[in-house]
């Protein structure tokens, strides 16, 4: 296995660095859209408790990716797109959108500056419950597992060995997975009572979500501030009314701060267990012409696919000669 990945990365190499990647990314043609999924951009070690999963890269392996993408690729905008969907442009070859979900304070310290300098308009889905003061509910339980005061932890949802950290991480793991398969609020209830009663965090003079008042200014300097739902449950873990509700809200709350709200939308989580025919019709009766999934992959944008259109995930542990193979009809045709 070793083996067969050393050779991978090695091809990997040879293809991005004789530039064979860039003419690859070109066989997709027009319309052919790589849409980059990022949740963090940031270093570990600036906010321990939040979980080091979400970071999607370091700065500088951002700064890094922008700047291939400038070189080498025609990074677009959500404008672009919802364009092409109209059928009022065609996108040009190696088109590419950026797009960053959750609003953590590093969009504002790290992401949209670096992007700025490579003039690349990142897209920003916000649930819209969390500016000014929220904390969401992977990294309650994040802490919640780092911190427990205690070897073992038992739950409703089984019990766990906490003996060590490498324990803590696969109970981690396993939690948040049964958590995500069964009722949604049964589960938030349960990451509130771990994170009560955990080691309280140490007070800090910001949140680790972007507020309002920023997220305005940010829309002034160009940023596309769209829906992420408003509390970002998993909707097909709740009612399908509570659903609708929950979508509605985020589409109102972005009116109502940024005095515009996009026909554009991110489901939370956005795997196929997630979301449904049926909310997917709903967006389509409430004007949205563009929702993105988590579905890990690249493909020519269409009328038909626009409501569900998969994103290319984004990883620290990505050399750029992988990122670059993501931006290629081979990550379609091949996957990972």
């Amino acid at each position: 296995m070793a083996l067969k990945k050393k050779i991978k990365n090695t091809l990997l190499q040879m293809i991005y660095k004789s530039g064979f990647a860039r003419v690859l990314a070109g066989f997709g043609g027009n319309n052919f859209l790589t849409a980059l999924n990022y949740h963090r951009v940031d270093y570990p070690e600036n906010r321990p408790w939040l979980d080091p999963s979400l970071i999607s890269a370091t700065p500088e392996q951002f700064e890094e990716q922008m700047r291939l993408l400038r070189r080498d690729y025609c990074p677009i905008s959500i404008d672009d797109v919802l364009s092409a969907i109209d059928g009022q442009k065609t996108l040009p070859k190696r088109a590419v959108l950026v797009t960053v979900d959750d609003g953590y304070r590093d969009f504002k310290e790290y992401i949209f500056p670096i992007a700025a300098r490579y003039d690349i308009q990142p897209l920003l889905f916000v649930p819209t419950a969390y500016p000014e003061a929220g904390v969401f509910w992977w990294d309650k339980l994040y802490w919640a597992l780092q911190n427990w005061d205690a070897d073992t932890l038992e739950t409703a949802y089984g019990n766990y060995d906490l003996s060590t950290p490498a324990k803590r991480e696969i109970a981690l793991k396993l939690l948040r997975a049964k958590i995500k398969a069964g009722d949604f609020r049964e589960g938030m209830g349960l990451v509130d009572t771990l994170y009560k009663g955990s080691k309280p965090k140490a007070k800090s003079d910001t949140t680790d979500i972007i507020n309002w008042d920023e997220l305005r200014e940010l829309g002034r300097k160009g940023v596309c501030v769209a829906a992420h739902t408003h509390s970002h449950p998993l909707l097909t873990r709740i009612p399908f009314d509570e659903a609708c509700a929950e979508i509605k809200e985020s589409q109102e709350n972005i009116q109502k701060e940024m005095d515009k709200a996009f026909p554009v939308f991110a489901f939370p989580d956005g795997q196929p267990d997630f979301f449904s025919p049926k909310l997917i019709r709903f967006l389509e009766a409430e004007g949205i012409k563009f929702a993105v999934t988590t579905i890990d992959k690249n493909v020519q944008l269409t009328k038909e696919n626009a409501l569900f259109f998969p994103r290319v995930g984004v990883f620290r542990k990505l050399s750029l000669a992988a990122f670059a193979y993501r931006l290629t009809p081979l990550y379609q045709l091949l996957g990972k």
